[in-house]
């Protein structure tokens, strides 16, 4: 209770005439009446408030619910898709300003009683006014803040480019790792600065809070409990963890100490703990002891859970014996008011189950639940505030509707388990997580970046508040400077500062507060994974409906939205003269709709087919999308909708023609299949293709309408039986928390807008316990929306990537996120690109294409500028891939042919003379390309080549602005601009000399309408003679063979054999023609 009078001391004096809250006198048989914070926010009289903002809630909740498809697509989906769409908000409800005043006691006069009667008034109508004015004030202070970061980076690039060859200054290394860390100026000015444009100030129990842990100096330190003075039985010796037989511990059996917050593991649990979980737990013990907040980001299957069990054991001086469960009230008993940790853990509902499963395994622990009923919530709140349990589970949406409450107790450590869910700053889950009672606050997230770094910013300034500055300083330090320098056309001087960034990102600003480690390091135990993308032919009855709706006039109206409008007004279309469609209803309430319906064409046809059982006004909706697409058909389609499981579909679904000759050649070879989507409708119509094609398969399925209990017996079902054969499941119920090991075949058939759902579905049958080699198959229909969205995805995990461990990405795409503005919408951003169709194109084939010859050709280069040199033509012996070095031999004399044979017996052990049967039956399904998934993404040597020079050259006046790809081939947005000449090449983002005519442009490509210009791209014969040229010399006399190897070659591989045979045609050039 000292605290409390210490507390309320300085309070009074400092801050008595500028308290935010009113304050009750406490009862003298109150237990906590002393502590002024606790009856600080107990006493506060908001009821009329509080009423209004639970209306507003509910009001949200309601709509949520009723668009949850929708909201999920637009929570994906880029601002630059639709930046200025408002997005749907509950009707403002009136607001009683009327305030309760207590009679004057020496009201002694009249006027003075009209005086305040005239200053309440008033004070109303500036609440009110304040109230009205609350969002234009706070876009004027981002923009000012905005301003104000833009102007100083600018100076300092003034400063850094001032003097030619001048070396930067060196950064002085920073103690902490904050915002504060990455810009210029003094300690006083980046606090002032920061708590100025602080975006929400951090709750004064919080603050004080903070206070009084800085006084207490190291006595405030939270070290575990001693028990040396407690006697227990010697009796109680029963230990936990159980765990099965097969199951084998990591270590001896013996105590860990973490090393600096003198904490133990008991040996119970060590035993079991892998280094770098113990790591994990050093890691938030540290932080617990010091009083601060840490993101555990381990990827997912990592034991992210039994870290923070094992955390908990040690900060609570526990030994996994039986006497732990004794601890609490034998402290509580013979020293009363002596600390004792008290843990709220916050996760989704769907998770409640297994924390409290998983503590009952590691341990002894008073857990209750505050979830339920009011009466039941209410006496576990009353136990959390006496002391007398030691951790409190609740879910956020519990948490979120009661936080006033909840925080009247003053936690000790927060656990957010799945914090991603707060990875948006505005919702409503963010905002009440930001005024959780605790100065611990630890998050678990597999995916801390899901779809940009503003998310990062997020979940740290929930962690540690205001310790990385504001959002807009986030945005303007970090954010836009890696964006900027991963885009294809990046200068130097932009993809010097992205790396730069991202190394100081991840070696100085995360390594305090975010741990990641990734499943690399238990790939020893685990067997083989290829992730192979399957890009998929539209049937001619999928192409004809996508094409028709495409076309439509309520598409053709959204993607012109953002074109200027015809008036001259200067803005766009949509938010012009065009606001509204012909037929009535704004265009942007019918975006996302239309964003959904082109999916489930892209997946099967027959999922926008009207269904009986559906609400008549969903049904006429479903009925005007199929009159549609399918104009001429429509009428056969809903006549028959309520049998369509039972007719044909093969030419409804494209994908079928993968699926069912992957899943006949898995059959034969006693393979066990797991098919993921997001749609729960297309499960059901593939179940019904399973019988009418005569396939007769024995399969399994689980959805989210079924119990938990359910879905345990489907999947213990199907990993028992062998002759269970397909289990279908709905991404959302079953991709997380499945063990389905028995399946080696994972099969996506719609990929997300985020890539964590399908890399957790991959994760049901590729986790500890597998046995066989897995493959996954992401099914993707070419040229439609779904190539956009898998597109997002690669450009989303380069992101995490960078963030994560600062990788040198290979820059595929020009588009950027939220680069609309600064017209980088690119390939890959905003409505044109998602409302098109590209049917005899393969669009991102051709941007890995043009990124592999960009980086072929870059580093080829790389070291001599750009002048064509003897020394460009002499190869590295450690980077030649037919070097006697790379291939492990002597420097005895070989023939090239046998050092080729040499280094393809590794990779296929015997050569093979026939197609592989999955290629060759994928062939024979249409399709007409497939790559996977980790060549695409991952560390590339020659990025990481080009970004140290451009780091050389950031500073320079002349190279600096300069394009890394001088040479790349084009890749852009055609917008339905005729350019010619140097125009266009500036445009198209080639720099081509003046009297090059070999800059080839297509003039009939549509308006809006993604194109890719060769500045030179040969024939289909001179790339043949070259493909036949380059056989003879690898050693092969029929090409075909040759065309087998290459086939089953990595992009890696591919990409190191065509600079090798360049490297050799230059020489034999040279040699021809004399030169030096």
């Amino acid at each position: 209770m000292v605290r409390s009078f210490l507390l309320q001391d300085e309070e009074m004096k400092s801050n008595e005439n500028h308290r935010n809250f009113g304050e009750d006198k406490a009862s003298s048989g109150s237990e906590s009446g002393l502590d002024i914070i606790g009856s600080t926010r107990k006493s506060l009289d908001l009821s009329q408030h509080n009423e209004a903002l639970t209306q507003s809630e509910t009001q949200i909740q309601a709509q949520t619910q009723e668009n949850d498809e929708e909201d999920e697509t637009a929570d994906e989906v880029s601002d630059d898709d639709v930046r200025e769409v408002s997005p749907s908000r509950p009707k403002r409800l009136p607001i009683d300003t009327s305030i309760n005043e207590e009679p004057c006691e020496n009201d002694e006069s009249g006027d003075a009683s009209e005086e305040s009667d005239w200053s309440a008034e008033e004070s109303k109508k500036a609440a009110y006014n304040e109230f009205q004015t609350r969002k234009t004030l706070k876009r004027k202070r981002v923009a000012a803040e905005t301003n104000r970061i833009r102007a100083k980076k600018k100076s300092i690039a003034a400063a850094a480019t001032s003097v030619i060859g001048r070396k930067p200054q060196r950064k002085k290394a920073s103690k902490h790792g904050s915002l504060n860390a990455m810009t210029a100026g003094s300690d006083d000015e980046k606090d002032e600065t920061n708590e100025k444009f602080l975006d929400d100030t951090t709750p004064e129990y919080i603050e004080a809070r903070k206070r009084k842990l800085k006084r207490l100096l190291d006595a405030g330190l939270r070290y575990p409990p001693s028990y040396n003075d407690i006697e227990f039985s010697d009796s109680e010796s029963e230990q936990k963890p159980v765990l099965h037989p097969d199951i084998k511990t990591q270590r001896v059996k013996t105590d860990i100490k973490l090393v600096g917050s003198s904490g133990i593991v008991p040996a119970p649990i060590a035993q079991w703990l892998r280094d770098y979980q113990v790591d994990g737990v050093q890691f938030l013990h540290k932080n617990f002891v010091r009083q601060t907040g840490a993101i555990l980001g381990d990827d997912m299957g990592l034991g992210k859970t039994i870290q923070v069990i094992a955390f908990l054991t040690a900060a609570f001086g526990k030994t996994a014996t039986k006497r732990d469960a004794k601890r609490m009230r034998k402290v509580r008993r013979y020293r009363e008011r002596s600390w004792y940790p008290r843990i709220l853990i916050i996760c989704p509902g769907s998770l409640m189950q297994n924390w409290e499963d998983e503590l009952e395994k590691w341990g002894w622990w008073q857990v209750y639940k505050y979830h339920g009923n009011p009466a039941d919530r209410k006496g576990v709140l009353g136990a959390a505030k006496k002391g007398m349990t030691e951790i409190m589970i609740t879910t956020y949406d519990t948490y979120r509707g009661n936080e006033g409450e909840i925080n009247t107790v003053d936690w000790d450590c927060v656990v957010a388990d799945e914090c991603h869910l707060i990875k948006n700053r505005h919702s409503l889950n963010a905002q009440a997580m930001n005024k959780v009672n605790a100065l611990c606050r630890i998050g678990l997230t597999g995916t801390a970046v899901q779809n940009k770094y503003e998310e990062l910013w997020n979940l740290l300034n929930w962690a540690r508040p205001g310790d990385y500055g504001s959002a807009q300083e986030w945005k303007q330090l970090v954010c836009t400077p890696l964006k900027m320098g991963q885009a294809h056309d990046a200068s130097f001087a932009q993809l010097g500062a992205a790396r730069e960034k991202a190394q100081e990102l991840v070696t100085k600003i995360l390594p305090d507060v975010f741990l990641r480690r990734m499943k690399t390091l238990i790939a020893h135990q685990l067997p083989k994974k290829s992730d192979r993308v399957v890009f998929c032919q539209l049937t001619d009855t999928q192409a004809d409906a996508y094409r028709a709706f495409i076309e439509s006039e309520k598409c053709e109206f959204i993607r012109a939205s953002k074109q200027e409008c015809d008036c001259a007004s200067g803005k766009s279309r949509g938010w012009c003269c065009y606001k509204n469609l012909p037929g009535g209803g704004k265009w942007d309430d019918y975006m996302f709709p239309c964003m959904l319906t082109l999916q489930k064409i892209a997946n099967h046809l027959a999922q926008i087919v009207p269904v009986t059982s559906d609400a008549s006004e969903k049904q006429a909706k479903d009925l005007d999308t199929l009159q549609t697409a399918c104009p001429d058909n429509w009428k056969e389609l809903y006549r028959v909708k309520d049998s369509i499981l039972q007719q044909s579909q093969r030419n409804y679904c494209g994908k079928w023609k993968v699926l069912k000759r992957l899943l006949d050649f898995w059959h034969s070879n006693g393979d066990k299949v797991l098919v993921f989507s997001h749609s729960v409708r297309l499960l059901r119509l593939l179940r019904g293709l399973f019988d009418i094609d005569g396939t007769k398969y024995n399969f399994s399925y689980l959805d989210g309408s079924m119990s938990y209990a359910d879905r345990a017996k489907a999947v213990a079902d199907f990993n028992s039986n062998p002759n269970q054969f397909v289990f279908l499941i709905s991404t959302k119920a079953g991709g997380v928390g499945l063990n389905i090991t028995s399946a080696n075949k994972v099969v996506v058939m719609d990929p997300n807008w985020n890539p964590a759902y399908d890399l957790q579905a991959q994760d049901r049958a590729y986790r500890i316990g597998q046995t066989r080699d897995v493959e996954v198959f992401r099914l993707v229909s070419a040229g439609t929306i779904e190539e956009i969205v898998y597109a997002r995805q690669i450009y989303k995990q380069q992101q995490a990537n960078i963030a994560y461990t600062a990788s040198d990405e290979r820059r595929y795409f020009k588009g950027v996120m939220d680069g609309g503005k600064d017209g980088k919408n690119g390939e890959l951003f905003g409505l044109e690109n998602l409302f098109s169709f590209d049917e005899n194109g393969l669009v991102l084939r051709d941007i890995v294409h043009k990124t592999n010859v960009a980086e072929t050709r870059a580093g080829v280069k790389i070291t001599k500028g750009y002048e064509l040199d003897q020394s460009d033509l002499d190869t590295d012996p450690d980077d030649d891939i037919l070097s006697n070095k790379s291939l492990g031999i002597g420097d005895d004399d070989v023939t090239e042919k046998e050092q080729l044979q040499r280094f393809l017996d590794p990779i296929f052990g015997t050569k093979r003379t026939g197609p592989d049967p999955i290629n060759a039956i994928l062939a024979k399904a249409g399709v007409q390309y497939t790559h996977e998934n980790s060549e695409v993404i991952g560390h590339s040597e020659i990025e990481a080549k080009l970004s140290k020079q451009a780091q050389e050259l950031r500073n320079d006046i002349e190279l600096g602005s300069k394009r890394v790809f001088q040479f790349s081939q084009s890749q852009s947005q055609s917008q339905g601009m005729e350019v010619e000449g140097i125009e266009g090449a500036a445009y198209s983002g080639d720099e081509v000399n003046e009297s090059d005519d070999r800059t080839v442009r297509s003039s009939g490509t549509k308006k809006g309408e993604f194109k890719i210009s060769y500045n030179y791209r040969p024939n289909q014969e001179i790339r043949r003679r070259q493909f036949c040229s380059m056989a003879e010399m690898m050693g092969y006399a029929d090409p075909m063979k040759f065309a087998f190897v290459v086939e089953d070659m990595t992009q890696e591989e591919r990409r190191k054999a065509l600079e090798s045979f360049y490297r050799r045609r230059r020489r034999e050039l040279l040699d021809e023609f004399g030169e030096k």
